[in-house]
């Protein structure tokens, strides 16, 4: 094995099974991916792996009325598994899928059944398209199945599940190896975090980095939903995603059903053009991370989301919606838009103590405070980052394919450097 060069890759997401891929290419590297959960085999959707989130939005008061989001840690859906959360995610390539450089690698389709909820906004809104999806024949492929599973013949690539990294290990400041929860040690020449927006903050804490930036700078798509209900005679076997409406700042998913709740969709509103930032810490180097989306936390945010939501309320209101909505709702318990009546105020009210998010985060290591242009963690070697943790920013538009692409064009620049 003299005169290899020892790549370990932390996190088998989307990013993680890039690198993995792309490294291993050349036959002078000896790659090892390291992932927490499993492999659930190709094209499957993974259970919902969990982070512990207390007090998920931090609104700031409002109208003099302080609103609590709930008591105690919430959980933030991510994917567990060789694939990331492009097992759990919708897989939208969006906006401008022509626009990624590598679509031999890409199986993009859009359906043919657009569903009751879609092929309505679709009619009524001339910025709804087909959503271009990252399946074939109808079924999902994950990142995993692209890049990984047609390569792990490779004998200088090893892929280990089930085994999560709990501490790094140093000579000096180089890095040079990763500790796993049952304690096994991976040496390495070069490490690469490929864990997200909270996994990879989370480990470098742990490890006790101490590069200034690290967990500050989180950011999400926050996004609002308003509950419909479809008229008899829906398509039922409909994707539950079928269509998009982009604009500038913003997006639009019709939802034509929801899980468990048989004669109800959704219309989600999500800004896209974020400003608020929270923050990952570990105040317990042995616990959890404590993760603050500090969502709305902003003017400019409130406003642009509020501004989301009223093109949604809009889009009930044309007829080629209506046609096919019998009723919608602000929550759970049934209260109908009409209770927001025609009080921007009252939407943005509304807005702030409803708010969700897209699942897209991003920017807990940002480039340029945490990292280097070529993923390096400032103050150490051996020591890279690539995932959605170092975009300056959460990107205007899904990060699905930004996240695909920013692995190639690290792994491109590591090999010719």
């Amino acid at each position: 094995m003299s005169g290899l060069t020892r790549w370990l890759v932390v996190g088998g997401g989307t990013a993680g099974c890039v690198v993995a891929s792309r490294l291993s290419e050349d036959t002078s590297n000896e790659v090892v991916l390291l992932e927490a959960g499993p492999d659930h085999g190709p094209g499957q959707v993974a259970d919902r792996g969990g982070v512990f989130i207390t007090d998920p939005a931090r609104l700031q008061p409002y109208a003099g009325v302080v609103r609590q989001r709930g008591e105690g840690p919430t959980s933030y859906p991510q994917g567990l598994g060789l694939g990331g959360t492009s097992l759990i995610s919708g897989l939208i390539a969006s906006p401008d899928p022509e626009l990624f450089p590598y679509p031999h690698l890409m199986p993009l389709e859009q359906t043919e059944r657009l569903g009751t909820l879609g092929g309505a906004v679709l009619a009524a809104d001339r910025r709804a398209r087909p959503a271009l999806m990252t399946r074939r024949d109808g079924q999902r492929v994950t990142v995993a199945d692209m890049y990984l599973r047609p390569v792990l013949h490779r004998t200088n690539l090893m892929v280990v599940t089930g085994s999560p990294v709990v501490d790094l290990g140093f000579v000096g400041w180089r890095a040079d190896r990763a500790i796993t929860a049952d304690g096994i040690e991976y040496k390495a020449d070069r490490i690469v975090l490929c864990a997200g927006a909270i996994g990879t903050p989370t480990l470098l804490l742990r490890s006790r980095i101490d590069t200034p930036g690290i967990g500050v700078g989180l950011q999400d798509h926050p996004a609002c939903a308003i509950t419909v209900a479809i008229a008899p005679g829906a398509d039922v076997e409909a994707p539950v995603l079928s269509v998009v409406v982009d604009r500038v700042t913003s997006q639009i998913l019709p939802l034509n059903h929801l899980p468990q709740a048989p004669g109800y969709g959704a219309l989600v509103a999500g800004l896209l053009s974020v400003s608020s930032v929270g923050q990952v810490s570990l105040p317990d180097r042995n616990g959890q991370p404590l993760v603050e989306l500090n969502q709305l936390s902003t003017d400019a945010d409130i406003d642009g989301l509020r501004e989301a939501v009223a093109g949604a309320l809009d889009l009930l209101e044309t007829s080629a919606v209506g046609d096919v909505v019998r009723a919608a709702f602000l929550d759970a318990h049934g209260t109908p838009v009409s209770e927001l009546g025609d009080d921007r105020e009252h939407l943005r009210e509304w807005v702030v103590g409803n708010v969700t998010g897209f699942h897209h985060l991003t920017s807990s290591c940002r480039e340029g405070v945490v990292t280097d242009p070529w993923g390096g963690v400032l103050g150490y070697e051996g020591l890279f980052i690539c995932d959605a943790s170092v975009f300056p920013h959460a990107p205007l538009r899904n990060p699905y394919l930004p996240i695909v692409q920013l692995a190639e064009r690290m792994t491109t620049d590591w090999r010719h450097n």
